[in-house]
């Protein structure tokens, strides 16, 4: 403990001179960023190897008012998928399994041929076929999965959505079936194996012990509205391979720089691996995001420019400002900062009205540079009114899309579960049946009954 607070207080005097030498450029972003996003974290940005800037904003807790600092610990959500691939390649330099075996092998439970024929390389890059999973189920109530076990058996029997290794779609459900032939080859625990094989190792770069840390920050949801929400618990998922362990900035930090600059972690052959899961190896880049959080790591490999953003916020604060530092640190310029999308979206649907709301929104998003899919913005409005317990409120907003892409079921189920949340269940069916006319296999995203039922 002696060790651990003379290295803390080495840190934060480095650190503290770091800062006040640093751009002012950087504390007025993250002004930005806390008055148009509610940024609630931790910052951490290097270049050649030495801080230039460190900040804290917010609260990891309101009731207690318990303010960030940079030993608050986040829940790093998708940047979960970094590691659980390092323990995958470690697997595979110490002999456990190869790359090219498939999970027929490892006796997961998978019955379906094409399935069973899966190798570890695909499930890594994204190429099993394998869907998310957000299944209606699951969306209903996240909290209830628990472990590795409980989310494999989601889509253990489901159909493939194309051909092992033909195409890319990003899947959570992969790296949780990853975690699943870990624990198989090792006979371990994911997280005692995670804690043993990278973490501990990981924490000697900066002197960091277990006591060295506080307690991990609330999640809060700023809503669409721009007010911070705590999370309802039942809205949480439990963490496993595919996001959510628990770590501070420099605990990320030190993960990293043990993979790419010491190069403790991997051999050369498994760390050139997992560069290659990436395109531009000129550089890292590994986010994650959800209700309550928004997490960012991105390294500069040219510029030796490291960031590390971690936030119990979301609307992808983290990611919008990690770029925006990695450019500042690079060039002292960055892109301008802007209200998200679904909020800047409600915010014209008050001073427009819905009728020209309907004629003119889709002009002013344009013109105000927003590049997120129209689509996804009001959709993402809709399912926070209805979360807000406003369903009603967000039968205009599906009705908004259903006018604009009349062609795409995805719409119509959106409509239906509109109608269904506000309790209009004959609507919701018959809105549904035109999804259904459209694609006569198409099942919905919200409902597990296909609003068959006549009541939630």
């Amino acid at each position: 403990m002696k060790i651990f607070l003379m290295c803390l207080l080495l840190l934060s005097t480095c650190w503290a001179t770091a800062k006040a030498e640093s751009q002012t450029g950087f504390t007025d972003l993250i002004v930005q960023y806390k008055q148009h996003y509610g940024f609630s974290g931790a910052v951490l940005v290097l270049k050649n190897g030495k801080p230039i800037f460190t900040e804290t904003q917010g609260y990891a807790d309101d009731v207690k008012l318990k303010e960030v600092t940079l030993l608050t610990r986040f829940d790093i959500g998708s940047i979960q998928k970094d590691l659980t691939a390092i323990l995958v390649l470690q697997a595979y330099d110490d002999g456990l399994l190869d790359l090219e075996d498939t999970l027929d092998k490892f006796s997961l439970g998978f019955t379906d041929t094409k399935s069973k024929k899966i190798t570890i390389k695909q499930l890594l890059e994204h190429r099993s076929g394998f869907a998310d999973i957000f299944t209606a189920e699951y969306r209903k109530n996240p909290n209830k999965y628990t472990n590795i076990a409980e989310k494999l058996d989601i889509l253990r029997r489901q159909p493939l959505l194309f051909e092992p290794g033909t195409e890319r779609k990003y899947s959570n459900y992969g790296y949780i079936v990853l975690g699943a032939v870990l624990e198989k080859v090792t006979r371990q625990d994911y997280w005692t194996l995670l804690e043993k094989n990278v973490l501990q190792p990981s924490r000697y770069v900066l002197a960091i012990r277990q006591s060295g840390h506080d307690p991990t920050a609330f999640p809060y949801h700023f809503n669409y509205e721009g007010k911070r929400q705590l999370v309802d618990p039942s809205m949480l998922e439990h963490k496993t391979p595919d996001g959510g362990g628990d770590l501070t900035v420099f605990e990320l930090y030190a993960v990293y720089q043990q993979l790419f600059n010491q190069k403790k972690l991997l051999s050369d052959n498994s760390l050139q691996i997992l560069k290659m899961l990436q395109k531009d190896q000129g550089q890292w880049l590994a986010f994650g995001g959800g209700v309550g959080l928004s997490t960012a790591v991105e390294i500069d490999f040219v510029n030796d420019i490291w960031v590390v953003v971690l936030a119990n916020t979301d609307r992808l604060v983290a990611e919008e400002l990690s770029s925006r530092l990695r450019s500042l640190a690079v060039s002292g310029q960055y892109a301008r900062v802007q209200l998200p999308a679904t909020l800047f979206a409600y915010q014209q649907y008050q001073e427009l009205g819905e009728k020209l709301f309907g004629t003119q929104f889709e002009a002013v998003y344009e013109k105000a540079g927003y590049q997120t899919f129209l689509g996804k913005t009001i959709t993402d409005l809709a399912r926070e009114l209805i979360a807000a317990g406003k369903a009603k409120n967000s039968i205009f907003f599906f009705r908004y899309l259903t006018d604009k892409y009349p062609d795409h079921a995805e719409v119509y189920d959106g409509l239906a579960h509109g109608y269904f949340s506000a309790g209009y269940y004959e609507d919701a069916k018959a809105v549904f049946a035109k999804a259904k006319a459209l694609n006569k296999d198409y099942n919905s995203q919200f409902n597990t009954a296909n609003y068959e039922a006549t009541h939630k």
